[in-house]
């Protein structure tokens, strides 16, 4: 009798095991699929694909206007992406970051954006060196133009921050804007 207690109890602890381990096995794998799905975000411009390594995607929020200076702000936020070409022929391409508008009239706070004068912003293409500029510097909010030879892709990395000035600008005011991959000739 102890003996059929005891084979009927391995046997419902040996069932209750193996569903945790299922469980467990599948709770992971969805919440991994999930931040995964989140974390890079995919474009597809036509020849190119362009994939933002963020979950915020192509968008750039400061929420703080803090100054900074250009030591710290190179080691701010990071907004990277991939440019890939998969087509055979080489493909020409801008990157522009514009103003998010849908986002500035969904916060109603055109009032309370940062003057692009007061903005300082470095572009790092592939692994060299990045280059940094006052936003409104940049012709027609254009970034970086480029061709892309064929079946090959480079890596982007953007920073923004508020420049140290003696411009006086209220503390709740920020600036939303969007990444954009442009082909050349549409």
């Amino acid at each position: 009798m102890y003996q059929k207690y005891y084979r009927r109890h391995m046997i419902k602890s040996a069932i209750i095991i193996i569903f945790l381990f299922a469980f467990a096995i599948i709770s992971t794998y969805l919440i991994y699929k999930s931040f995964a799905n989140e974390r890079e975000r995919d474009i597809d411009t036509g020849e190119m694909e362009v994939v933002f390594h963020s979950k915020e995607g192509n968008k750039i929020n400061m929420t703080k206007f803090t100054p900074v200076s250009d030591a710290v702000g190179l080691s701010s936020t990071e907004y990277s992406f991939t440019v890939k070409n998969s087509t055979d022929g080489s493909v020409s391409y801008k990157i522009v970051l514009e103003a998010n508008n849908k986002r500035i009239s969904k916060d109603n706070c055109m009032n309370k954006t940062i003057p692009s004068e007061l903005l300082k912003l470095s572009l790092r293409v592939d692994y060299q060196a990045p280059e940094a500029k006052i936003l409104s510097e940049y012709l027609d909010n254009v970034l970086y133009e480029d061709t892309l030879e064929a079946n090959s892709e480079e890596d982007y990395s953007i920073r923004l921050w508020a420049i140290n000035s003696d411009f006086v600008i209220d503390r709740d005011s920020h600036y939303h804007g969007v990444i954009k991959v442009i082909e050349e000739g549409e």
